[in-house]
């Protein structure tokens, strides 16, 4: 919730009160509290953002890009098979993999996708002014117990 002092000067006072004068001086009263209200509003933000971090992927990754102003260059890769979506015969056709004559679908070897990984559960991508300690620390404070990373600087 965003409070708007001068609105709320206007609404408290009584219609019959509403002179220029009055308003003018009123708002003039409160004028000191508006620096100190978008300061807290910041912090209430960002309190927020902290408490519902988690070890998830996407929320780790869209605190970090919120954190560092990086929106688009930190990003956080995890390993995936890579392997065909195949369902059974009565989930229906939904997940069934399409094979066109044209362009065969590429799947991996055994392995081959994790050998990137080199025993870590998770790459992050770091653009090349951030400091890598920092998302070091952000990173072990909401990451699980026993879960690799590694950092990738580019």
């Amino acid at each position: 919730m965003r409070l708007e002092i001068d609105n709320l000067v206007r609404q408290l006072l009584p219609p019959h009160k509403r002179l220029m004068n009055r308003l003018s001086w009123l708002r003039a009263l409160l004028s000191p509290l508006k620096p100190l209200f978008d300061s807290f509003h910041l912090w209430r933000g960002d309190t927020r953002m902290m408490v519902n971090v988690n070890s998830q992927v996407k929320v780790l990754e869209g605190y970090l890009q919120k954190k560092y102003n990086q929106p688009i260059a930190i990003k956080i890769v995890t390993f995936e098979d890579g392997l065909l979506l195949v369902c059974l015969a009565n989930e229906g056709e939904l997940l069934q993999p399409e094979f066109d004559s044209e362009a065969n679908q590429a799947i991996p070897l055994d392995g081959e996708i994790r050998d990137k990984f080199d025993d870590t559960d998770f790459i992050v991508y770091i653009p090349m002014g951030v400091d890598i300690d920092l998302i070091r620390a952000d990173i072990e404070k909401y990451k699980m117990a026993l879960i690799k990373y590694k950092l990738i600087q580019n």
